[in-house]
């Protein structure tokens, strides 16, 4: 918990606070905050397995189009991420978690994650909503650290017929020249 508050506390710190509340022709319920009891490794730079068992290596390669790349933005990461958990099994098992582990920046504890490994945080209470979301909306800008190193950027995300929005606060990282998420907090 005190990590998700630092992380949290160093995001407001850098970018400001968010927008929550009332949207523009629409009622929405207030956020719902979820206290995790562990930290994922999504969340922050904390330690994970890193032997796999053969059981756990990815069913085949991620195809060449969606490997990490200097061409893609920080929105790109984010969406090709989003929509890859929103049908983990889609074109194969675990493809989802894996293309999100392929693009962890290092510092990312889910970096050193297998895909079956990563598969099993999902289906976590604060980050099942990977999986079911219906809606997205993305209405702040694209906030990049002065030295433009970092990325930080708040998307919304609902289910079908649910009037509450989940809040994903992504910070993502240069590494080699490419965007890589570094956290990924809900609330």
């Amino acid at each position: 918990m005190a990590a998700v508050c630092l992380v949290m506390a160093h995001l407001l710190s850098v970018v400001g606070s968010f927008r929550v509340g009332a949207r523009v022709g629409r009622s929405v319920a207030p956020a719902r905050r979820v206290i995790m009891e562990s930290v994922h490794p999504w969340s922050s730079g904390s330690s994970a397995p890193k032997r796999w068992t053969a059981t756990d290596e990815p069913a085949q390669a991620l195809p060449a189009e969606v490997l990490p790349s200097t061409a893609r933005s920080p929105r790109d990461v984010i969406m090709l991420v989003l929509n890859a958990l929103r049908r983990p099994d889609e074109p194969y098992d675990d493809y989802g978690p894996q293309l999100a582990i392929a693009h962890s920046a290092p510092s990312n504890g889910a970096s050193q994650l297998s895909p079956v490994q990563f598969a099993k945080y999902l289906s976590e209470e604060s980050y099942v909503i990977f999986s079911e979301w219906d809606e997205m909306e993305i209405e702040d800008e694209l906030q990049i650290a002065a030295d433009g190193q970092r990325a930080y950027q708040e998307v919304l995300v609902r289910r079908a017929n649910d009037a509450s929005w989940t809040h994903i606060n992504w910070t993502l990282v240069k590494h080699a020249g490419m965007w890589m998420t570094e956290s990924v907090v809900t609330y």
